[in-house]
């Protein structure tokens, strides 16, 4: 066997190698948020799985701190108290109340205390984070949704599109507090998750601060001092021209 044959017996393999590599390489495979026909969401990019043990250099939190559900012995007693104290309610609300996840599943209390601090600290991670999007004051007219992005719904005047794809009309200003916690948690349609980005205690803090929002939009006007009561009753009434 001369040289030149056997230096192409030895290049064979070699070759073939390295166009299986080269298939391998070029394989499908999702980039970071991209969207994904497979999964009900349409997200590529999955959460993690309820439990997952933290990786490495990521600090645990107390359990209390990402709990945003109630206990189902909780929540499906609240549904049956419901169906007691409305009887004739109509049939789909009945369905949906017992079908839930509603309104009674979500924690309404943060488990952290809420003072003027950590209001401060929950605005500033909402201007960082929310701001964008949601814009100031949660009216969801962000500079990013003036550049084309998807729009989200306005704090103040929307229902909840999570309680809605479950068959529940739910004002967004009268969720639950856990709500939110989750929907920052987990992210919802084209919302990311912001798990990795916002630590659990500013996750209550920036919902606290959203209910701050909301009051300050949507303030019953029972709820007001009786000089601003009168002051927005005048504004509000016709006055008659005088002739």
């Amino acid at each position: 066997m001369t040289r030149c044959m056997r230096l192409s017996v030895f290049l064979l393999p070699c070759l073939l190698t390295t166009a299986c590599q080269q298939d391998m390489a070029r394989q499908p495979a999702y980039r970071p948020l991209e969207r994904s026909e497979f999964f009900a969401d349409g997200r590529a990019s999955r959460p993690l799985v309820e439990g997952t043990v933290p990786w490495r250099g990521r600090t645990g939190s107390e359990p209390a701190l990402t709990v945003y559900r109630r206990g189902p012995e909780y929540a499906d007693a609240i549904r049956a108290a419901a169906l007691i104290a409305n009887p004739t309610m109509d049939p789909l609300v009945t369905l949906s109340l017992l079908l839930g996840p509603g309104t009674a599943d979500y924690v309404d209390v943060p488990p952290i205390p809420i003072d003027k601090a950590a209001l401060e600290r929950g605005r500033d991670r909402f201007n960082i984070y929310c701001s964008v999007c949601h814009d100031a004051l949660g009216t969801g007219n962000g500079k990013i949704v003036e550049r084309g992005y998807l729009q989200p719904p306005n704090y103040h005047l929307d229902y909840s599109r999570g309680f809605e794809r479950r068959g529940q009309k739910v004002l967004l200003r009268q969720v639950p507090i856990g709500y939110f916690y989750e929907v920052i948690t987990r992210g919802f349609g084209g919302m990311p998750d912001y798990a990795s980005q916002v630590p659990p205690e500013d996750r209550w803090k920036i919902a606290a601060y959203i209910r701050v929002l909301q009051r300050s939009q949507w303030v019953p006007l029972k709820d007001l001092p009786a000089e601003e009561r009168e002051r927005i009753r005048a504004e509000l009434t016709p006055r008659e021209e005088h002739k």
